[in-house]
Order: structure tokens, then C-alpha cells, then sequence
């Protein structure tokens, strides 16, 4: 037994020697050339632009915005340049402006228009007047790149919008606490994020014998085109008064809009929001089918624009792909808060209405609604009003039929929700959960998610011929349904203790086998992920541990973070299958 174990301890040796060692002194070497040759190009490429004289793009209006104390700038893309090259003509435009040589950190965000959309090309980012131009593209490329991946192509957008914030401004308006600035909302899942009774437990959540009904309301807002900017020009509101739908329809001052356009959209809003609180609907949530994006723009921009509104009183939360996720206004009497049906039910209006058998839309879009000589045709704007109403009438019918339907079946109002997954979750904890999870410490929270790599993907040859393709469905609901770590019972050596008879997580030293044609367990270095061969050390679920070795990897356990485990979400699985 004594000699066997040396001969295997010199055959280890000798293929760390032979094998993983040059590999790693391979990878070490191809690691650092690529960060030296990523330093030549970059110097490269800042020498071309110092170089390069970049065309800026015509700056067609510039204006300050008093509420969010931003200066927003409109910029023509009138080359119709793309990618890199409309960027850096953008940020050339913007770095000739007073506003940007001024001292001092600024934010900027940049935004285009186009018929009925807003986008935004890439987060908030901080920059000042020393920010060249490669420095700029450096900040945006992640952001850039996504949205060229989304589908949309930049040449298609004339207009860009550029929005400016003094970043010493910024701070002093926080300082007072007003809610007026949207707020971002912290996306990435921590346990330590959750907003619980018991902070430090995911408790099941007692199952109301009766649930009250919050009184909903939908809204749908329609613009035409003036001048590249889309302006709105009707509100319809949808409510239910002693079971019954009554609609407000409030349609802009046609003569008011040629002449001020500004003003004509804030009578609009105004004379909306006088008649909606006359209704007395306090604490109605209402309900936009896309206030993420289109609506909630327009209807952020129009509250903050109320003649003697109080900023204090009205906030939003962002996500972190700039779409609302709901907008709060106290306005007078009585209290309104505004919610996506989109972020509950991903789905078109028109596929939502067929889901829940319901009247959906009379008759397709019409382009021409969209022009502003649609008021000097009266059949046309007749047809508009009815189209208009309609979309907040079949949104309201829709979202009324599943208030009833998730009340009636897991006792939760839609409306007490914002999305599909607090909706999820709520049921969860409500009929299926039925034993308290303790939350982790950030320091062990921090070590166990070192064990999250994500899905493998890869290709080995990048053409053939008569290919088979195979997709399997439900494998995330198949994998909930295995026992699941609950309780974090301690720390153990891992020379104490075999892979087999423990369960949770472990620090581990991993060999691969030597035959091995396409290694399976992957690990991450420099933030990327590879399935490498030789020998490592990583943090991986015991589960995923004892599923390899019958391949003929090699564990060596250093440590191993024990838990408890139950079957947590099979009866939820199986209920909605």
C-alpha cells in the first residue's frame, strides 16, 4: 500500500511536470503578452484619434432643464455615421460646449428617438473636462455593444440626446432629500438586499383568509411627430365605478400645439390630472402597458411639469437598463401610483387580451395617427379617439380578469406587485414555502457565489453539414427540484471528511483526467470561463463534485462550507407544470 501510494504521488508529480505546469506558464505567458499588446493598442489607437479630425455633429438645440437641474443637448445625426465613428462625432459635438469645459465632474447619459420609442445607449457615466474622446468610447463600449446586439441599428436615428448633470448640482439636490431625481434600483440578488419582516430569515408569508382589492386603473398615452421630437396628444384613463368601465379621454389644444407645444402638452397634463383627482381615487394603482420605456417618460416629464407641483412629492425607481419600474405622485388630494402591466405580463397588449379572453384592440395602428395633420382630417381623428380609448379600456379589462383569477387561486393582488418574479415569489412563500431560510453572511454569501460560474457554451467546429439540433426544456425547474442548501451547518477540513458524505460547498483541488477529450467542469480566470485541463483550485457545489468524478476527475477536498438540505421548490414546480 506504502509503495503504491508513492508510485501514484510520482505519477502526479510527473504529470504536473510534463503537463500542467507548461500550460500554466502558456497561459501566464499568453495572458501577460495579450495585456502588453492590449496597452500598445490602446496607445495605438489614442495616437490615431489625436491624429483623426473627427467631423462633431451638428449641436440643433440646447436647453436647461429647471427640474432635474440638467442641460439637455440635441445633436443631428445628419451623416447618418454608426458605431465608433457616430460616438466619437457625438462626444466631439459636446466637448465644444461651455457646459463641458466648465471644471468639475458631470454626468451623461445619451438617449435617441425614434417614432414611438426612447432608448438609452449606455448607463449614466461620470466624466469631466479632461475627458478625451478614446476615453469616452473606453466608458461606453459594453453599453454600445449591447445595443447593436439588441437589434438596433444606430443609423436609423437622426436625432441624439445628450443630458448633462453638474455633478457638484447633483449632490446638493440629494443633500436636501428630495425624491424628484429617479432612483436606480439595486438589480443584483442579494441576500442581504431583501427587504423581509425578519432580515435575516426568507420566512413563509401567512396566506390571507380575504384579500382586499387595491382599486386599478389603466393609461395609455398616444403622440404624433413635430418637428423629430414626439409630442403627446391624448391621455385615456380607464377606471371601474360600480362595476362598470368609464374611460377620461383628454385630447391636446390642436390650435394651442402649432403655436406653443410646450405649453399645450402641460394644459394637457394639467387638465388630466385636476379631473382625475376629482374622481377621488386615492391610492389607485394605475397601470401602463409599457411605462418602462415609452409611457413612463412622458408621464415622469409631464408630473414634474405641473404648475406649483411639489418635487418632493413625486418619485420613480429605475432599473438598471433605464425603464421605470413605477412612478409615485401625491398631487392635491390624493395619492396615485403608476406601475408597469409589462413588467407582470411580458406580453403584447394584444396577446394579453387573448390570454385572458378579453376584447383586445378594434382595429391595427394606423401610421397616420402619428402625423400632426391627423387633426385636419375628422374621420381619421375620429378613428384615433377610438383606438386611443379602446387600448386603455381592453388593458383595464385584461388586468381586472387577472386580479380576479390570482386572487381567487393564491390569494395575491396584482397590484400589490411590480413583476413577474415578486409575483412568483409572493406565491411562493405564501403556499409553498413552509420552513424559514436563514439569509448568509456578505462574507459567506461572498465565498459560496464563487461557486456560480454559469452555463457552458462552446463550439469546435464552425461549419457543417446535415447538423442535428437538440434543445432540452425545463432544465432550471428539473434542477429546483433536487434537495437545496438551507442551513449553513459549519466549516470542515476537508482531509476529515470524503466527497460522498458531506453536502454543500467546497474548496477544492481539482486534476482532470488525462484521457479526458472534452473536460466538463468549468472554472473562471480573469473573469473568463474555461474548461481547462491539469489541475486547479476552485469553489464548487459538492452536487456538481460527485457528478464528475465518475469521469474520472480527481477532488482533493481543502474545505467544505456543510449546509443542511430539504426539497424546497418541488411541490412548486409540480403545481405549475
Amino acid at each position: 500500500m506504502f509503495i503504491k501510494e508513492k508510485l501514484i504521488n510520482i505519477w502526479l508529480l510527473y504529470t504536473k511536470i510534463i503537463y500542467t505546469y507548461p500550460l500554466y506558464i502558456i497561459r501566464k505567458i499568453l495572458s501577460i503578452t495579450g495585456k502588453v499588446l492590449d496597452i500598445i493598442n490602446n496607445r495605438i489607437n489614442n495616437a490615431i484619434y489625436d491624429l483623426t479630425v473627427i467631423e462633431p455633429l451638428n449641436l440643433i438645440n440646447k436647453k436647461y432643464n429647471e427640474d432635474d437641474k440638467s442641460t439637455i443637448f440635441t445633436f443631428e445625426n445628419n451623416f447618418l455615421l454608426d458605431h465608433k465613428n457616430l460616438f466619437s462625432a457625438l462626444f466631439a459635438g459636446l466637448i465644444l460646449q461651455p457646459e463641458f469645459k466648465k471644471s468639475g465632474k458631470k454626468i451623461m447619459i445619451v438617449s435617441i428617438l425614434s417614432e414611438d420609442k426612447t432608448f438609452y445607449i449606455h448607463k449614466n457615466i461620470i466624466i469631466d473636462e479632461n475627458t478625451t474622446i478614446y476615453n469616452y468610447l473606453g466608458k461606453i463600449k459594453h453599453g454600445i455593444q449591447t445595443f447593436y446586439e439588441s437589434g438596433y441599428p444606430l443609423t436609423t436615428f437622426q436625432i441624439l440626446e445628450v443630458k448633462l448633470w453638474d455633478y457638484n448640482i447633483l449632490s446638493k439636490i440629494k443633500g436636501k432629500n428630495t425624491n424628484n431625481s429617479i432612483y436606480k434600483l439595486e438589480r443584483s440578488f442579494h441576500t442581504s438586499s431583501l427587504n423581509l419582516d425578519n432580515k435575516n430569515l426568507i420566512s413563509p408569508l401567512k396566506t390571507p383568509k380575504v384579500v382586499k382589492k387595491n382599486a386599478i386603473a389603466t393609461l395609455d398615452l398616444e403622440t404624433v411627430k413635430v418637428k423629430n421630437d414626439q409630442i403627446v396628444i391624448s391621455i385615456s384613463f380607464s377606471y371601474l365605478l360600480e362595476g362598470k368601465i368609464k374611460t377620461i379621454f383628454e385630447l391636446i389644444d390642436h390650435n394651442q400645439l402649432l403655436e406653443n407645444p410646450d405649453k399645450a402638452v402641460g394644459n394637457l397634463w394639467l387638465n388630466f390630472m385636476n379631473k382625475l383627482n376629482n374622481l377621488k381615487l386615492n391610492k389607485c394603482v394605475i397601470f401602463s402597458h409599457n411605462l418602462g420605456s415609452f409611457d413612463g417618460y412622458f408621464i415622469f416629464k409631464g408630473l414634474l411639469e405641473l404648475p406649483d407641483i411639489d418635487l418632493d412629492k413625486v418619485s420613480s425607481i429605475i432599473d438598471d437598463f433605464h425603464r421605470f419600474i413605477n412612478i409615485d405622485i401625491l398631487f392635491k388630494d390624493s395619492k396615485f401610483i403608476f406601475k408597469d402591466s409589462l413588467r407582470i405580463f411580458p406580453v403584447s397588449l394584444h396577446d394579453l387580451c387573448q390570454i385572458f379572453e378579453v376584447e383586445g384592440k378594434l382595429h391595427p395602428y394606423n401610421p397616420e395617427f402619428n402625423e400632426i395633420t391627423l387633426f385636419e382630417n375628422k374621420n381619421l381623428l375620429n378613428q384615433f379617439i377610438q383606438y386611443a380609448k379602446q387600448d386603455s379600456i381592453s388593458l383595464l379589462r385584461a388586468l381586472l380578469k387577472a386580479q380576479h383569477i390570482y386572487i381567487e387561486k393564491h390569494k395575491v393582488d396584482i397590484a400589490s406587485i411590480w413583476s413577474t418574479s415578486t409575483l412568483s415569489f409572493k406565491i411562493f412563500r405564501q403556499e409553498f414555502l413552509n420552513i424559514n431560510i436563514k439569509t448568509l453572511t456578505n462574507k459567506l454569501d461572498k465565498v459560496i457565489r464563487l461557486a456560480y460560474i454559469g452555463g457552458s457554451t462552446d463550439y469546435y467546429l464552425k461549419y457543417g453539414e446535415n447538423l442535428k439540433h437538440y434543445d432540452v426544456n425545463s432544465l432550471y425547474p428539473k434542477a429546483m427540484c433536487n434537495p437545496m442548501p438551507i442551513k449553513f451547518l459549519g466549516i470542515t477540513n476537508g482531509s476529515e471528511v470524503k466527497l460522498e458524505d458531506v453536502f454543500g460547498f467546497a474548496e477544492v483541488r481539482i486534476t482532470t483526467p488525462n484521457d479526458i477529450d472534452i473536460p466538463i467542469l468549468p472554472h473562471k480566470i480573469d473573469n473568463e470561463t474555461l474548461h481547462p485541463l491539469g489541475s486547479w483550485i476552485g469553489i464548487y457545489f459538492t452536487e456538481e463534485l460527485k457528478a464528475v468524478v465518475k469521469y474520472g476527475y480527481k477532488i482533493e477536498l481543502i474545505k467544505v462550507y456543510n449546509f443542511s438540505k430539504t426539497n424546497v421548490f418541488d411541490n412548486y414546480i409540480n403545481f405549475f407544470l
